[in-house]
């Protein structure tokens, strides 16, 4: 599935050179690229701060066209690399949308101008799209360059906590593991940290790492890489030098790598596969990362792409027989209130916070339980019931007094909040 943009509006106009994200270059300020393209027409510094003082980019656009102003000599041969320098520069100085860039993963990205079948698809959608492979070439760059910045702040530091977020599952933890040990091969002093013992998938995790970790409850005097997760829960700004995860992007942290994988165990992978030699043993782990936050390759979230990456490790795991021995559906035994919080989260959403519970269970309990735990959610504080109905293989929304059956099985929070934000619009799915 490709990213398709067109002008600098909606919700991937960020994407466009029209859009109003300025930088500086040798000390000269430029509201937007097509800016910065247009004045690296000419030599004439009249020119050049006209084209500057020019309230939209429509207006520079107009002069830079204009056959009447000099271009500098064969500037055909050097357009595209100014091009490129322009998209890089809007995107390294604006991090909120070098975040959202880094966040479109691998996918093929196209400028959808039917006008232009150089920089973007053309009438019959076979043009060159320059545009967006100059895009796709700048993500890769800064993919890159995020990750080197964060390596090398961390080296400056005596010592680095590298932590999961708050009852960690086992991608949170294994996936802190996992980096630590990264960290270390670049000459870091990183430390494997938790910030509570009160871990989600505590029998698979005592059975495959038993590593030893810091239990951390103080932050004030600690520099910290979060892992799987982007919001700050307490811990000050100044003191995270970097995050990464495959959750949603909460701009808390802009020192981030952050794409949709199955687990974040699969993008520090992905990320660090071509310069770090991952033991047999580590890849067993990042393999259990992928089973457990894929509901053991049963969720949605187990793209094509993950298939690959995974295929990729050989790990001997079963994870049929590692499905039956720690995949913990809901114990309707215990009460309503206790089962909500089992598997609680709170996310943001719109510009506010919602509070998500899931449940998994099998047809018959979801027949019979389902209903009482639908009129229990105001008293419990709910907002939101992911409801997983293994043996059916069919995800439920319980949200707003509605019973929702979801598109595709799912326990990703992340695709069902993106489906009821965009009006449960299918096509917003990450599949």
């Amino acid at each position: 599935m490709s990213i398709d943009f067109y002008k600098e509006f909606g919700e991937l106009g960020y994407l466009a050179n029209y859009s109003s994200y300025g930088f500086t270059v040798d000390g000269i300020y430029y509201p937007t690229v097509e800016h910065y393209y247009q004045a690296s027409k000419f030599t004439d510094p009249s020119l050049i701060q006209k084209i500057l003082a020019c309230k939209s980019p429509k207006e520079a656009s107009v002069i830079g066209r204009d056959p009447k102003n000099q271009r500098i000599p064969h500037f055909k041969e050097i357009k595209n690399q100014k091009m490129e320098e322009g998209i890089y520069y809007k995107f390294q100085q604006n991090k909120d949308i070098r975040c959202r860039l880094l966040e479109t993963r691998n996918q093929e990205i196209r400028e959808m101008s039917v006008k232009e079948s150089y920089w973007g698809v053309g009438p019959n959608q076979d043009g060159e799209n320059v545009i967006g492979k100059i895009l796709m070439k700048v993500r890769s760059r800064l993919l890159q360059e995020v990750k080197n910045e964060i390596i090398s702040r961390a080296k400056e530091e005596s010592a680095v906590y590298v932590i999961g977020h708050a009852k960690a599952d086992a991608d949170s933890f294994l996936s802190a593991y996992l980096l630590t040990r990264i960290l270390k091969s670049y000459g870091v002093n990183a430390i494997f940290a938790v910030r509570d013992e009160e871990f989600v998938d505590s029998n698979l995790i005592k059975d495959f790492c038993q590593e030893d970790y810091s239990v951390v409850s103080s932050y004030d005097d600690k520099k910290i890489i979060l892992v799987d997760h982007n919001d700050l829960q307490g811990i000050p700004k100044e003191n995270v030098i970097g995050a990464f995860d495959h959750h949603r992007i909460t701009y808390e942290v802009l020192d981030l790598i952050e794409a949709e994988y199955a687990s974040s165990g699969l993008l520090l992978y992905d990320l660090f596969r071509s310069d770090y030699p991952f033991s047999e043993k580590e890849k067993d782990l990042i393999a259990l990362t992928v089973l457990a936050d894929t509901e053991y390759l049963t969720s949605s979230r187990f793209s094509d792409t993950d298939k690959k990456l995974y295929e990729e490790l050989q790990s001997s795991l079963d994870s049929k027989e590692l499905q039956k021995k720690y995949l913990k559906t809901t114990s309707f035994r215990r009460g309503i209130y206790e089962n909500f919080h089992e598997d609680y989260k709170e996310y943001p959403f719109q510009n506010g916070v919602i509070h998500r519970s899931i449940i998994k269970s099998y047809t018959k309990e979801c027949q019979k339980f389902l209903p009482a735990y639908l009129s229990s959610m105001k008293d419990c504080g709910i907002d939101l019931i992911i409801w997983c109905d293994y043996e059916a293989q069919k995800t439920y929304v319980c949200y707003q007094d509605e019973v929702i059956p979801f598109p595709i099985f799912t326990t990703s929070t992340m695709l069902v909040l993106d489906y009821l934000e965009h009006g449960r619009d299918e096509k917003h799915l990450i599949k």
